[in-house]
């Protein structure tokens, strides 16, 4: 049986346990998933107590970045969100993910897209900036904090947004989980073609509004699904073709997040 652990500050709204089982099921393996919902002064215990614990750590909000200082490796330049356990390596699914959940939702967006605006500038959103600008699209950072902003536009070889043309946008942040409308607080319009919002467990005003100006909309459930068969796969070493594995773990997910 392998173990996983998740580590996040303020997840009690977390899916991945019901995700983990779902697609652990199709690739045939066994495993135990335990959620540490830990704060920022906790994250260094927790993580070296889970070296000697677990075989995979998957990590969200707000450590990817921070849990670099713990591994011996990182192979990544975005966040990391999956950590192996026996080589303390970091390693990022989130961007791969995204792009197979962008492709499920929007079915002509690689010839339509040219610019992309994303909202945010954590570790989440440099793994799908990085993903976007690797297929040659015009990326776009808007962030609340101008210099965490700048300092990824410089690390992707990106631009900062200062209303440039996009036809996608993507919410990178939490904002909205809690019912904050992040259009508004950066002064955007909701006016696109495409919107993709990371956020899976709440009906969100960048949804809402965006849906309502005309963009084909989604939210972030099939990433989420998407990055988990790519963590375990990495992380046990399981060959599966991961749309396949896809489409069935989804099925069994129905209505369960």
């Amino acid at each position: 049986m392998y173990k996983f652990a998740l580590i996040g500050c303020d997840i009690g709204y977390t899916s991945s346990p019901v995700v983990h089982e779902a697609v652990s099921g199709e690739l045939g393996i066994d495993i135990s998933f335990e959620v540490c919902d830990i704060g920022a002064s906790g994250l260094e215990a927790a993580v070296t107590k889970l070296f000697d614990t677990v075989d995979g750590i998957f990590v969200t909000k707000p450590y990817k970045n921070d849990i670099k200082r713990y591994l011996d490796k990182v192979n990544t330049r975005s966040g990391v969100n999956v950590v192996r356990c026996a080589d303390k390596s970091g390693f990022n699914t989130d961007g791969i993910g995204f792009l197979y959940a962008l492709d499920r939702a929007f079915d002509d967006w690689r010839s339509k897209v040219r610019g992309v605006l994303v909202l945010g500038s954590g570790g989440a959103a440099r793994s799908v900036a990085e993903a976007l600008a690797d297929t040659g699209k015009s990326v776009y950072v808007l962030n609340r904090d101008m210099v965490t902003a700048a300092k990824m536009c410089r690390a992707f070889g990106i631009e900062q947004y200062y209303n440039q043309p996009a036809e996608l946008i993507v919410n990178c942040t939490s904002a909205g989980s809690d019912g904050e409308d992040i259009l508004k607080a950066l002064c955007v319009s909701p006016e696109f073609e495409y919107a993709y919002d990371l956020i899976y467990y709440a009906d969100t005003p960048f949804m809402q509004r965006t849906a309502a100006a005309g963009a084909k909309v989604s939210d972030g459930k099939a990433m989420l699904v998407y990055q988990a068969i790519e963590g375990e796969k990495l992380l046990t070493g399981v060959k599966a073709d991961t749309l396949d594995v896809f489409e069935r773990a989804f099925a069994k997910l129905d209505g369960k997040f």
